[in-house]
């Protein structure tokens, strides 16, 4: 959790099993050290997934919260929507980008086990921010090293390397990975995107994996 002020930005962390008995606490100090409170926030930015069903719905129940009670500005944002941005926006990538041409971002967060969340975005220099290209899948380490390896072109990627320090070893050889600096989810980048992005949703971005769609024969409208 972060508050940002005047230009700076106050951040904590704490991990507890009830997260929602420690979160209000957590925000009063951080608004404080602001020198702000619950009622003078202006504007809540918040990742609303994927990640765990807990945390995703505390994030975004607060979210709520302090659009009801201060009338303040809520914004949204994913994981890949932050770290694409992250990546796009660094020398590393428009060198790249201006060298080889290319305009192709992959995303990657880790999952489960050996499971993976990825998305593709278009990261092209006359785009205020990358832009998806379809979906986001959940994938078998096995499978995403396949699927990337068929992509045609250039390719860049950026992933959470905090959360998993091996991630970045999915990737085919010879493909660029972004900084350790934007390769993990830190509270500048989740405000730097909620704001770049202005998505205004409060609905949680849920992944279920292609084998418990398939299990349990649910089709999400597909035909």
């Amino acid at each position: 959790m972060a508050a940002s002020a005047g230009g700076k930005v106050f951040s904590a962390q704490k991990k507890v099993f009830n997260q929602e008995l420690a979160l209000f606490p957590m925000a009063r100090a951080l608004l404080a050290r602001a020198g702000s409170d619950l009622r003078s926030v202006n504007t809540v930015c918040s990742v609303r997934g994927p990640g765990r069903f807990t945390g995703i719905r505390i994030s975004l129940t607060l979210a709520g919260a302090l659009k009801a009670m201060a009338g303040a500005e809520v914004y949204t944002a994913t994981l890949f929507e932050i770290l694409a941005l992250g990546a796009a926006d660094t020398p590393q990538f428009r060198a790249w980008a201006k060298t080889t041409g290319g305009t192709r971002l992959a995303v990657l967060v880790h999952a489960f086990k050996d499971e993976y969340f990825c998305q593709l975005f278009n990261a092209g220099e006359k785009l205020k921010t990358p832009r998806p290209e379809g979906e986001p899948v959940w994938l078998k380490s096995e499978d995403l090293r396949a699927m990337l390896a068929g992509l045609a072109g250039p390719l860049y990627a950026a992933a959470d390397a905090e959360e998993d320090p091996g991630i970045y070893g999915l990737l085919p050889a010879g493909v660029p990975k972004a900084p350790p600096a934007v390769s993990k989810i830190i509270p500048a980048l989740v405000i730097k995107a909620c704001l770049a992005y202005k998505n205004r949703t409060l609905r949680p971005l849920y992944l279920k994996p292609a084998k418990y769609e398939l299990e349990n024969n649910i089709s999400y409208g597909r035909k």
